[in-house]
């Protein structure tokens, strides 16, 4: 028998645990999230999960309508790629959340709990190595981009490669169709955000290439140290509601400008050359056949989409002062004006590949 109370507040949860039998002794809402209603719950074995709620409208904004089918996608995705990516990548500390059940009428997912800090906040720990994280995660979501381009995200028919999580994709645009007004409010043109979003932005309704993450970033990234290794951390892979098939460049640029701000304003670890140094590597040693080579297209979706993200996220989060976001959007328009013209001497210098290593100067005489 399900709760009658709705699973927006802790006592709806607790109902619905009572009438399902499951006992436990706390809950706690946590906060962070602007989507879902994300539960810690303590069972008497001190062990912890992670129970997801999707409300039909946003959890920091009740008026903003959300289709909550996106669990659908989330429970689809942590089902699949879980044991996929564990076979192809034994070696790398970094895994998806793994999925305890899915109970669809309620869109309740309940799961592993990876731990209380993400990278983004677990970033200045001076015990922590970055450039291992950065390596890791470069290497895990290649691994992901390549192992997945046959995968599809349908729960019925899985040789349709065609299905797709279509709430993930409208998101995934929002950048792109308000960086023309981002633009404006910092002195730039906005026709050319237009044709930003005209060019590049279009794509993301009808790019196929594999199984995208939708929102990789360090926020996303929960870090625990690995049991009974004091030196070695737990990397946990979270929040797959935006998950899609899509562009493998758009993940990858999504991350590499996250990683871009948190070395530039969090102590200069290096999260971004290691990052995309792994990135790079894995790809070229899965190119034997050709058919993975990183091409002059992928190149330029990636930075275009890093452009996009510097110009235009750092006017809605907070991460400097009006002069700094100022630094930042020009930062971001410069990059999208090379890539878009293919200046790859010029690019090869810019903040994107800041620190890289010669992996990416072979990419650059391949192109």
């Amino acid at each position: 028998m399900a709760s009658l109370l709705p699973l927006t507040s802790e006592e709806g949860l607790q109902a619905y645990l009572t009438a399902q039998k499951i006992d436990y002794i706390s809950t706690t809402l946590l906060i962070g999230g602007i989507t879902n209603f994300v539960y810690r719950v303590t069972f008497p074995s001190n062990k912890t999960k992670i129970y997801k709620h999707a409300a039909p409208y946003s959890h920091s904004n009740t008026d903003l309508a959300l289709d909550p089918k996106r669990m659908d996608f989330e429970a689809r995705s942590l089902e699949l790629l879980s044991p996929l990516l564990s076979k192809n990548l034994p070696e790398v500390n970094v895994h998806t959340v793994k999925l305890y059940s899915y109970r669809k009428p309620e869109n309740l997912i309940c799961m592993e709990d990876g731990g209380e800090r993400n990278l983004k906040s677990a970033y200045p720990d001076p015990d922590l190595d970055i450039t291992a994280i950065g390596t890791e995660l470069g290497q895990w979501i290649a691994g992901l981009h390549l192992c997945s381009k046959k995968v599809s995200l349908s729960p019925s028919n899985p040789q349709d490669l065609e299905a797709n999580n279509f709430f993930a994709v409208n998101i995934c645009q929002y950048s792109y169709y308000n960086l023309p007004h981002a633009l404006s409010q910092f002195g730039h043109d906005p026709k050319f955000g237009d044709f930003i979003n005209m060019e590049f932005g279009s794509m993301l309704s009808s790019e196929n290439e594999c199984i995208c993450h939708g929102d990789f970033w360090p926020g996303n990234i929960l870090v625990k140290q690995k049991d009974g290794d004091v030196e070695t951390q737990d990397l946990t892979v979270v929040d797959w509601e935006m998950v899609r098939r899509g562009n493998s460049a758009t993940d990858t640029g999504q991350f590499a400008a996250e990683s871009f701000l948190l070395d530039r304003f969090c102590g200069g670890r290096g999260l971004l050359p290691a990052f995309l140094n792994a990135y790079a590597e894995a790809r070229m040693k899965a190119t034997s056949s050709g058919s993975e080579r990183i091409t002059r297209e992928w190149m330029k979706r990636m930075v275009i989409h890093w452009g996009v993200h510097i110009a235009f996220w750092p006017t809605r989060v907070e991460w400097t002062d009006q002069n700094g976001t100022q630094d930042l959007v020009d930062i971001g328009v410069s990059v999208m004006k090379a890539a878009a013209e293919e200046d790859w001497e010029r690019l090869g210098t810019s903040p994107v590949f800041a620190g890289v290593d010669n992996v990416w100067e072979t990419l650059w005489m391949q192109i």
